[in-house]
């Protein structure tokens, strides 16, 4: 099956949720990245907390046990669908899915409405414009003084750790353009954490830009950023 994820950016050879989610080999485990966020936005158990892009929850299922209520929200019909299995299959009371695009959540909750939002694995797949509007939507939805945190993006300035050759990746960047592909590259876009600093600068939000745990499979090439919502 394809929708707006799968087949477009995801191949999955199975139904498990490390394929779905485009993550393959023994490297991945959804324990050790759940616990990272954990630590980063250290949650209470009375936190109402937003999973933008959740896909099929994976981590959302962790983070629920940590806070009062947790809503997913994911584009992809295939991906909520699986979350849904999940939620079913292990009894999951105070997760809330959602199919919809992350540029309409300020349609989908009223403002002020979540202690703690996060975005992992996915703000590299928007534009330069839409990561700046998904900001700005995320900000709107975050109570003040709340945190928002936007994890395991690709950084612009390390993407030569990734790629054995320049010759790779403008391969794959042509090849993507030639075919009239969204992204640089198979991953969406390389984004330049100095973008986020400047955005959130300009709006006047604290935000630090947080190495990734050195257990972590991306931590050469990618980056984590906290936001406080301070408007």
């Amino acid at each position: 099956m394809k929708d707006k994820w799968i087949g477009k950016w995801a191949f999955p050879s199975d139904d498990s949720l490390l394929e779905q989610s485009a993550r393959r080999g023994e490297q991945y485990d959804f324990d050790s990245i759940a616990q990272d966020i954990i630590d980063k936005l250290k949650f209470d158990k009375t936190d109402v907390v937003l999973d933008m892009c959740c896909g099929n929850a994976a981590i959302a299922k962790r983070i629920s046990k940590q806070c009062g209520e947790i809503h997913g929200v994911d584009f992809s019909e295939v991906l909520i669908s699986s979350a849904k299995h999940v939620q079913k299959n292990e009894n999951i009371a105070n997760l809330c899915l959602y199919v919809a695009d992350a540029l309409s959540i300020d349609k989908l909750f009223k403002e002020n409405y979540f202690d703690k939002t996060y975005c992992y694995f996915s703000f590299q797949y928007f534009d330069k414009f839409k990561r700046e509007l998904l900001l700005e939507k995320l900000s709107r939805v975050t109570k003040p003084n709340g945190s928002i945190f936007i994890g395991d993006v690709p950084d612009k300035t390390r993407k030569w750790n990734f790629y054995e050759s320049k010759m790779k990746f403008y391969r794959e960047k042509i090849s993507r353009l030639i075919q009239f592909k969204e992204g640089e590259c198979d991953m969406g876009w390389w984004v330049d954490s100095k973008e986020i600093l400047d955005w959130c600068k300009e709006h006047k939000l604290n935000a630090e830009i947080i190495s990734q745990n050195k257990n972590m499979p991306h931590v050469h090439y990618r980056f984590d950023a906290l936001i406080r919502n301070s408007k």
